[in-house]
């Protein structure tokens, strides 16, 4: 029996391109559901990627945890050794952090200035493995300045130019109160691929930083990298208790709640708002089988008085709709796959086309459009596509099981 209602489902999807309209309603149909499906796969991609790239980029830069120290003189190379040695730390670097000014003579920019050695800077990945001019090996010179290659452009500094980095605070000397000043050399520049830090981050070696800003023994933070940053909270309660009183702490996660609820809820938002594209798709699907309906009116009542039940009925016109249904979720997720897989790929497509940015660094916080498809969400998303496609070939096919086969007949 189940062999007969497929054959008879299958004859009734390719006799629907004899009858223009309901096959152009099919058609509609399927296009809808594929567009809203790949969309949805497109869009939380890009939604999980954003959250990657964002947590991955910033965390780089300053770590899980930092600790601020609540007073002048610490042993913060004896702390770092003890917080590295924690299993479930992977380093701990202490900086400076101040602003200041720098200038080539040419033009004058602001800049975070960070002091840090140059051990710990060849292990931060983010600027290490992303060096566009010059090497890192020259950093453990006193005067040695490192560059985001956006500072660099816009401040006009090349390769090998004299850096003069203005701190703002002053110095008393026998002609009066100068500003304190030191002038380096740029030995490399990095793009990390956030524009924010590249415009605006510096690094310096951490006692050249000790003495410029006058904090002798002294450090403004400890980054504290874990090998599990989403169970920060555990190495965080271990670190108060073991620094009561000497150390501020602050996470990542707390630093940062309110973007990554905002990208959450967006991304929420996002996948139902996009979920009405397949609603109104599934929509379609029931006038495109009530139409079917009607016209194989006296199919039915032909098929029920040659002895089908009206569960076979149901069987049959449930089959020719979810086929479009079916259909049109995998094409959307073949597409969707494809697009999310090949994004950075269009992007610059586009960029070249154009000849302009359409992701400018400019205005978004990455340079690149991120993507990271997850399997769990292609999932959902297949499966709330097959669930509405169903129900909307539900009542049609019931209403088709329904027909009375000898009032059919006798007006036939």
């Amino acid at each position: 029996m189940l062999k007969t209602e497929l054959l008879i489902a299958w004859r009734y999807i390719k006799s629907k391109r004899k009858e223009k309209v309901i096959s152009a309603i099919a058609a509609f149909s399927l296009v809808g559901i594929a567009l809203g499906v790949a969309t949805l796969i497109v869009v939380t991609s890009v939604m999980n990627g954003f959250r990657k790239e964002f947590t991955e980029r910033v965390v780089g830069f300053n770590g899980h945890i930092a600790m601020h120290p609540t007073t002048y003189v610490v042993e913060y190379n004896n702390i770092a050794r003890d917080i590295t040695k924690m299993k479930e730390v992977v380093s701990a670097v202490p900086m400076i952090e101040q602003q200041a000014l720098l200038s080539n003579q040419k033009t004058v920019r602001g800049s975070l200035v960070c002091g840090i050695s140059a051990a710990d800077l060849s292990q931060k990945k983010l600027i290490a493995n992303n060096i566009i001019t010059g090497q890192l090996e020259h950093f453990n010179q006193e005067d040695a300045i490192v560059l985001g290659d956006a500072l660099a452009k816009r401040a006009r500094i090349n390769l090998g130019d004299e850096v003069i980095v203005i701190v703002p605070k002053m110095d008393e000397t026998g002609i009066g109160v100068v500003p304190r000043k030191k002038t380096f050399r740029l030995v490399a520049t990095f793009a990390s691929g956030m524009h924010e830090y590249d415009s605006s981050v510096s690094y310096i070696p951490l006692d050249t930083a000790q003495k410029l800003f006058k904090m002798k023994d002294y450090v403004t933070s400890i980054s504290v990298f874990a090998k599990n940053p989403m169970e920060i909270n555990a190495l965080k309660n271990t670190l108060n208790h073991k620094y009561a009183n000497k150390f501020v702490l602050t996470d990542w996660q707390s630093s940062n709640s309110s973007f990554m609820k905002a990208v959450e809820i967006e991304r929420n938002v996002m996948f139902l708002i996009l979920t009405l594209i397949t609603l109104v798709a599934s929509f379609n699907i029931i006038s495109c089988m009530i139409m079917l309906v009607k016209d194989k009116e006296k199919d039915i009542a032909i098929l029920r008085t040659i002895g089908l039940t009206r569960n076979s009925i149901t069987k049959i016109f449930f089959t020719v709709g979810a086929s479009i249904g079916v259909s049109g979720t995998l094409i959307g997720t073949l597409l969707g796959l494809l697009f999310s897989m090949n994004i950075q790929k269009i992007q610059h497509a586009l960029d070249a086309a154009f000849n302009t940015k359409v992701f400018s660094p400019e205005v978004y916080f990455l340079t690149n459009l991120p993507s990271l498809v997850r399997p769990i969400d292609v999932l959902v998303t297949v499966i709330v596509s097959l669930l509405l496609s169903c129900l909307a070939t539900l009542y049609p096919a019931r209403k088709a099981s329904k027909l009375n086969p000898t009032e059919i007949l006798r007006y036939a």
